[in-house]
């Protein structure tokens, strides 16, 4: 593991945060290669992940790049495709040597040798318990801070959704058919827990449905211990 290791990013931007707990907040967002989950399972997915988009601001960086890059911005989102698929280690620490506040927003599917997520190691206010060590070897345990939204998709593991998230996502309608994608009840069993969850609409790629958009705030009206998300970004036409 190397701090000055590139990354390949599809994309990279500044925008404000359009969902969950955070929505309205400016970030820098940085969106990884690759995704193990894949658009044969999530068929409606909005983003573009699968090579890099120089046009977008894609390309190779180091943490140390992406800092600079990210300067004046206290939240960095790494985002994808799936994140997790990688060693995010050097880029989080980056952010705590910066003073930013990392997010890390994942499908749940990935669960990192290096991301502690056992009951023991239960959430901490925007902390995390990250392993220094190689994966394989006795991990050294440090608390840092980190903010980790599961959007669940097929093939999630339940101890990221009970133990790793700081707030889940539950997509209504999912973003694909088939079994495996979370429900509305699963989402209320979620918050009934204690976890903070978000309903959020499945929209087009650039516009929000709204019959779907009042589905979910039927939801909210129903089971009050749920947090409607709206992806605020396609109402005000930021990324």
């Amino acid at each position: 593991m190397t701090e000055q290791m590139p990354i390949p990013l599809a994309e990279r931007f500044k925008a404000p945060q359009g969902e969950g707990l955070y929505s309205g907040t400016q970030m820098a967002f940085v969106r990884t290669v690759g995704c193990s989950v894949g658009q044969d399972v999530c068929t409606a997915c909005d983003t573009a992940f699968d090579r890099i988009y120089p046009d977008q601001g894609g390309g190779r960086y180091t943490p140390s790049e992406l800092m600079l890059w990210a300067d004046g911005c206290r939240h960095v989102c790494i985002t994808g495709g799936e994140p997790l698929d990688r060693d995010l280690r050097p880029l989080l620490q980056a952010c705590v040597d910066s003073g930013v506040l990392a997010h890390v927003e994942t499908s749940g599917t990935k669960h990192p040798a290096w991301l502690d997520g056992s009951e023991k190691a239960a959430r901490r206010d925007r902390m995390h318990a990250i392993g220094r060590g190689s994966v394989g070897s006795e991990m050294a345990w440090s608390w840092q801070p980190l903010w980790v939204t599961v959007s669940p998709k097929p093939g999630y593991r339940p101890e990221m959704v009970e133990y790793v998230a700081d707030e889940i996502k539950v997509i209504i309608g999912g973003l694909g058919d088939g079994p495996g994608w979370p429900t509305a009840l699963d989402a209320v069993r979620w918050a009934d827990s204690g976890l903070l969850v978000y309903v959020q609409p499945r929209n087009f790629e650039n516009l929000v449905d709204e019959e779907a958009l009042q589905h979910v705030v039927d939801l909210v009206a129903l089971y009050p211990q749920l947090r409607l998300s709206t992806q605020l970004h396609k109402f005000v036409g930021t990324r």
